[in-house]
């Protein structure tokens, strides 16, 4: 049985010295022959929505992809009828109760979804996000803040007091899942320019916290639509507010009135985690040429 995903992201992987974990979430979704990926949407994030749009246009049609790539969000506030909008309302009336949004970026698009379609969200089987913090997060000398669910407080809100399932993995989860030169160095199915642009994230991620690794951040919620079993997953009763939103802080909450999240604690078996993963992306790398 098929999984029909749609990768809301802020991609920038070609960049130079920009993120490059959307990019590589997206060979990892091509990699798995259950997924259906029927679209990505772009939002601001890792970089403007020019930026995004573009090098995810180029991306997509540099591995020959027939797939649908839209413009979203480029700043909080702005009139939620953008083409990405309005493809995610589409799709969720298209295949009602059967698609699962993965956001890996601010989740204005979804918020705009649901602006334009007050029954978006009911429409969904389910929404998966990376975003937020449980408590301030220390890498080497710096302490990173969160660029997504802050990013769109607002839209943030709207989507964890959401009416579908919504699992989040916080900035804490992500943190199991390091990447460092020697893990580049041995993947001997991507290209050489691939990995180049990989260590020069590494370089400027490196000088920038002092650790030279960087994270999968948004491999983690894309792994988990396929691989459950591989996290420790725990009930949330999620109590954050706008404020609290506006730092990307996950509170719980002690109110029966509060919606209960799926949250993430972590992952189980990283030995299994990061073999899932160099299946599913020497499986794309085969299937498009990488």
């Amino acid at each position: 049985m098929s999984h029909k995903i749609i990768f809301d992201c802020d991609n920038t992987l070609g960049i130079p010295l920009k993120e490059v974990d959307d990019g590589l979430t997206l060979f990892y979704l091509l990699g798995i022959p259950e997924i259906e990926l029927i679209g990505v949407t772009t939002t601001f994030g890792n970089g403007s929505i020019d930026q995004v749009f573009q090098q995810t246009q180029k991306l997509v049609g540099g591995l020959g992809l027939e797939i649908p790539v839209l413009k979203g969000e480029g700043q909080p506030g702005q009139s939620p009828d953008t083409p990405a909008a309005r493809f995610l309302v589409e799709a969720a009336n298209r295949h009602s109760g059967e698609v699962t949004l993965l956001g890996t970026g601010p989740l204005g698009n979804l918020h705009a979804a649901s602006q334009l379609d007050p029954d978006f969200f009911h429409k969904l089987n389910g929404v998966c996000v990376m975003g937020g913090y449980l408590e301030p997060v220390k890498l080497g000398y710096r302490n990173l803040q969160d660029l997504n669910l802050s990013a769109n407080p607002i839209a943030a809100k709207t989507v964890l007091n959401a009416p579908c399932p919504v699992t989040v993995f916080s900035g804490q989860a992500c943190l199991d899942a390091t990447f460092g030169l020697k893990d580049i160095l041995k993947i001997d199915y991507w290209p050489e320019k691939l990995k180049w642009t990989l260590i020069q994230w590494l370089i400027a991620f490196g000088l920038y916290t002092g650790r030279f690794v960087f994270f999968l951040w948004d491999l983690l919620p894309a792994v988990f639509l396929t691989m459950p079993q591989l996290f420790n997953i725990k009930d949330f009763r999620i109590g954050s507010s706008i404020k609290d939103l506006q730092s990307g802080m996950l509170i719980q909450s002690n109110s029966i009135e509060d919606p209960v999240i799926k949250l993430a604690a972590g992952i189980k078996d990283q030995q299994a985690f990061y073999d899932h993963l160099n299946k599913a992306w020497r499986d794309a790398a085969k299937r498009f040429l990488l």
